[in-house]
């Protein structure tokens, strides 16, 4: 994985994990929520908006690890960021990010 394209994020998985077959290889597919959180006037947190983020993996150890994921684990990745253009309903050139994981880790969390 390249250095200078690295991403880690520690977020909450929206629906199982998706296992895609197809021309003989498996990958795996997740959407994984992450929420930023800030301390306002009050010295209260607060949480802002949550982001969505698309994940695919490859690896097959990590193929193997992620079929146990359920929707509402908590997980961490580290992967990389990969664009993928297409052309939006007015003829515009647009890029879809998706996020390729190399690792992944399944945190303990107590929903109470």
């Amino acid at each position: 994985m390249a250095r200078n394209n690295r991403v880690e994020l520690h977020g909450f998985l929206g629906q199982d994990a998706k296992i895609i077959e197809t021309d003989g290889k498996t990958f795996v597919a997740l959407r994984i929520a992450t929420t930023d959180s800030y301390k306002d006037e009050n010295e209260q947190w607060k949480d802002k908006e949550s982001i969505w983020h698309d994940v695919l993996i490859f690896r097959p150890l990590a193929i193997q690890f992620s079929k146990n994921l359920k929707k509402g684990d908590l997980v961490d990745i580290t992967g990389s960021l990969s664009y993928r253009p297409f052309k939006d309903e007015n003829g515009y050139t647009q890029n879809v990010v998706t996020i390729v994981a190399g690792y992944i880790e399944k945190e303990n969390y107590d929903k109470e």
